[in-house]
């Protein structure tokens, strides 16, 4: 049989200071190439664990995970699999561009890579030509009469172009809430601090009136009635800034969810049914060129060549002839 995933004697391990706990113990499956293969079971179960462990995110305590053969242990077989990653072997290299237009006719088989960090304000020139990629393959229009935003992503790979796709989508959501949110939470978060500060405020002068009256019950001395009424004040004044702090809390918080912006997906990212077909492009391109150049060099290449050498001997025999 020929495994994709080979799951061998696997087990994984959650551990804190005082327990262990094997969310996968001693798991063995096959997973065959080009099958469909659905894993069940109740929460808590191991899953996500498992399904950590095979895309490589999660290393097994005990056992190995072979993924079409390379081992999720090995560090030095890791794949990039990010997007910068693939778009370096895929598109920005030599065999991106030219050797891999042929074997995609022959072999699915993906060239291996090593995974970079990615330092937005210090690119590689390798990481500067994938954001300049980026910039030409996704574009975003926005109807500024219906507020209705279009995003196209084209790529070779088109289960990839539908995830970037997607992945934008909810990128920009989540930037658009933030951004128009912002000045409503800052809001809040404001008005929250001065709602506890002055909840602070309130229970201190409560607690002080409560023992002021407890300790000073059935006496009738103007300096103990002025008191009693000087903290009752300082009560009824915490008490209100308090209660206008709060409601003006409450009031930032409805301003945050009615700031917030709804969104509707008019139609989700898909896989294109149509390639773009870039690749065999590319193939056709440089199958031309290399016939031009053929056709150039039986046509015109012997003739200046014996031209060439004709000189050649010229010189080396004592110079050209005027």
């Amino acid at each position: 049989m020929d495994s994709i995933i080979s799951v061998k004697d696997v087990t994984y391990e959650y551990k804190d200071e005082e327990t262990t706990v094997a969310a996968v113990k001693a798991l063995s499956l096959e997973i065959e190439r080009g099958s469909f293969t659905v894993i069940l079971g109740h929460n808590g179960s191991g899953k996500s664990t498992l399904a950590k462990m095979l895309n490589g995110l999660n290393k097994p305590t005990s056992g190995d995970i072979f993924v079409d053969g390379i081992n999720t242990k090995d560090e030095e077989n890791e794949i990039d699999t990010t997007l910068i990653g693939y778009l370096t072997r895929e598109r920005l290299s030599v065999s991106g561009l030219i050797v891999k237009p042929v074997l995609s006719l022959f072999s699915k088989d993906e060239e291996k890579t090593e995974k970079t960090d990615v330092d937005v304000f210090h690119l590689t020139k390798k990481q500067a030509l994938v954001a300049d990629f980026l910039k030409k393959a996704i574009t975003v229009d926005v109807d500024k009469k219906t507020g209705q935003a279009t995003i196209s992503v084209t790529m070779d790979n088109a289960v990839l172009a539908a995830t970037v796709a997607d992945t934008i989508s909810k990128r920009l959501k989540d930037y658009i809430t933030d951004y128009r949110t912002k000045k409503a939470r800052e809001d809040l978060m404001s008005y929250q601090k001065m709602a506890d500060e002055s909840y602070q405020t309130y229970v201190k002068a409560s607690r002080a009136y409560a023992y002021y009256q407890d300790h000073n019950r059935g006496l009738i001395l103007h300096s103990v009635i002025s008191e009693g009424t000087k903290l009752n004040n300082e009560l009824q004044i915490a008490t209100q800034v308090y209660q206008q702090m709060k409601a003006q809390a409450e009031m930032a918080r409805s301003k945050v969810v009615e700031e917030k912006p709804v969104f509707a997906i008019i139609q989700p990212a898909s896989v294109p049914l149509k390639p773009n077909n870039s690749r065999a492009k590319v193939l056709i391109i440089w199958t031309f060129l290399g016939f031009a150049i053929a056709t150039a060099w039986v046509l015109y290449g012997k003739e200046y060549l014996g031209k060439g050498l004709e000189i050649l001997n010229d010189v080396k025999k004592g110079g050209v002839k005027e």
